[in-house]
């Protein structure tokens, strides 16, 4: 009985303290508020056409950097000593190519050609002696092997250079490139015909007079081939400038 006592006045001590008045509001807080319809604030625009051209903006900060728009690049540095470079591997090309028809030509006195047997065999040879006795033959085949290498070159450091090489006009860029293929299809061709005209006993043919036929029409073609290529690549280095 007494624990049913002490039960009763825990459960309405427990009641009492509810209230069933409405509890005190809290303090709200202040919230940020997106408003979508608002007007874009006006951006400050720089003085003078900066804000009109972003390019002025960008010079503008490299002027603010210390840096200078006009200092070359590294690419920029780079690709002008390769036309450097290049210009001089094709003059150095036409130089030895004009070395070696010249030498060529001075082989040809002395050996026989469709033009006559040469004077190794009439008398008075060019150089003499050695003019005939192959020393000035190998001069000449190791200019042409120079004149080889130095056009080679010259053509992959071209190909390794952005953009076009020389300044060739429009009007002339038709004659530019027809002279390119002369002389790069006379450079492939031309070591050819010189073996064949000094030793024909690579392809078989025996030769067995100085006169005979066959290596008098390769030598003449040889050395007329010399000619047409040095006049294709100095006329091309000429519509270059």
């Amino acid at each position: 009985m007494f624990d049913a006592l002490v039960m009763s006045a825990m459960v309405c001590a427990t009641a009492g303290s509810f209230s069933l008045d409405p509890a005190p509001a809290r303090p709200v807080h202040a919230t940020l508020h997106l408003d979508l319809d608002a007007p874009a604030a006006p951006i400050p625009s720089a003085p003078g056409d900066l804000a009109l051209h972003p390019a002025g903006l960008l010079a503008g900060e490299r002027a603010r950097d210390g840096s200078d728009e006009l200092s070359p690049r590294p690419d920029d540095a780079r690709v002008r000593s390769l036309r450097r470079w290049e210009r001089a591997l094709k003059w150095s090309t036409a130089g030895a190519l004009l070395a070696t028809s010249t030498l060529g030509t001075l082989v040809a006195i002395n050996q026989p050609t469709a033009f006559g047997d040469g004077r190794c065999q009439t008398g008075h040879p060019v150089l003499g002696t050695y003019g005939c006795d192959r020393g000035l033959s190998t001069l000449h085949g190791t200019s042409g092997v120079l004149s080889a290498t130095l056009y080679t070159a010259n053509g992959v450091l071209a190909l390794s250079i952005p953009g076009p090489v020389g300044r060739v006009s429009p009007a002339e860029r038709p004659w530019h490139r027809a002279l390119t293929y002369v002389h790069l299809g006379g450079i492939a061709v031309q070591p050819l015909l010189g073996l064949v005209a000094a030793f024909p006993q690579v392809i078989g043919v025996r030769n067995e007079a100085p006169g005979d036929r066959f290596p008098r029409n390769i030598r003449t073609a040889h050395v007329s081939l010399g000619y047409v290529i040095a006049a294709a690549y100095l006329a091309t280095l000429a519509l270059e400038q």
